[in-house]
């Protein structure tokens, strides 16, 4: 008796564990294998990275546009205007009202919005808070990004339907109206699915590791990506830099022009970015070809190299925007129609010998 006693006190004690265990093991599995894949996902990327050539740069159709124009704001909010299944955006800056009414609209039309915004923007913390709360007012699901992973999101992604569009402009008036800016506008399908899983990711707060030979993310490739476009030329080089700042970058660019390789740099006057001054000096110190432009104001971030293979995107030359923010570019071989663009554009902004 009493051993049956005994056993009908302990018996349930024995179960709860048990019933517990069960209850958490499927979360507990999935959790593990999540962390499991990430781990091993990261390790393929890093490989992949580490025999990373200008070589393994693959052809895409891209459409790129430039700005100053006005037209280009009326084609991106066109697009947004016609989504149909979703308009997912993650940028710096975000005050533009004709893109803010433009995504209200397409939540109202039952379009799936999603924004990411960077909270505390260097010189105007406050920037994105209207932009945010306006959003928001309006059912759009909408977010500051994780500071934890990264220091600043400095990315300018949108992502509409089957098309990306990645730009190193922010989504603001004078990026349309004043700036020298590049878009890049694409549907390969290999670089969508890695854009959306890394938006997603950025959305959720979570850490992600994701890659095509095109793409250029920080902080997880840049660095290696863009020093090996930048080592490969055998020619030129002609970048625009809003700023300069990496110490590894100016020893490429060095190497290159004391080797006899044409250096050119178009940046931002003094007058808008003052450090601009201390690093044109040091440029220049180096032989490198440094021009600067009044108007259009530069704040594009691109390279083209050899006349065959191009950058476009939100980092900048600088450590912080290779090594630490949450920045999104692309590579791309460039076709004829780009190189000449681009060598107009470039020669209209920062003529050799000065406007």
């Amino acid at each position: 008796m009493y051993k049956k006693t005994m056993l009908k006190k302990t018996l349930p004690i024995f179960l709860v564990p048990l019933f517990f265990l069960s209850s958490c093991t499927n979360e507990y599995w999935q959790f593990h294998d999540q962390k499991t894949g990430f781990t091993e996902h990261k390790k393929s990327v890093e490989q992949n990275l580490a025999t990373f050539s200008v070589e393994k740069i693959e052809p895409r159709n891209a459409e790129i546009l430039t700005t100053p124009d006005e037209k280009v704001l009326d084609r991106l909010v066109s697009m947004i205007d016609r989504s149909e299944k979703q308009v997912f955006v993650e940028v710096y800056i975000l005050t533009e009202k004709r893109i803010i009414w433009a995504l209200q609209d397409a939540k109202k039309r039952g379009v799936d919005v999603r924004v990411v915004l960077e909270k505390n923007v260097f010189g105007a913390t406050s920037i994105n808070s209207k932009a945010f709360k306006t959003l928001e007012n309006t059912g759009v699901s909408v977010t500051y990004d994780n500071s934890k992973l990264y220091n600043f999101v400095h990315t300018k992604l949108l992502l509409i339907d089957d098309t990306y569009i990645i730009t190193t402009g922010n989504l603001s008036h004078s990026s349309f109206t004043t700036n020298r800016e590049f878009y890049a506008i694409g549907k390969d399908p290999a670089d969508m699915r890695t854009l959306q899983s890394i938006f997603l990711a950025d959305f959720q707060g979570k850490e992600i590791s994701e890659d095509t030979n095109n793409l250029v993310i920080s902080p997880m490739n840049s660095r290696r990506k863009i020093e090996t476009l930048l080592k490969s030329a055998k020619k030129d080089i002609f970048l625009y830099a809003e700023n300069f700042g990496d110490t590894d970058i100016l020893d490429i660019l060095s190497e290159k022009a004391t080797s006899g390789i044409h250096v050119a740099i178009c940046m931002a006057d003094p007058m808008k970015v003052p450090s601009n001054t201390e690093a044109i000096a040091l440029l220049k110190s180096r032989r490198i070809d440094v021009r600067t432009s009044k108007k259009p104001i530069i704040h594009a971030k691109s390279a083209l190299v050899d006349g065959a293979y191009s950058y476009i995107g939100s980092e900048n030359f600088s450590t912080n925007s290779l090594d630490e923010n949450r920045e999104i570019g692309i590579l791309m071989k460039s076709s004829p129609d780009f190189v000449k663009m681009f060598h107009s554009v470039f020669g209209s902004d920062c003529p050799k010998g000065g406007k």
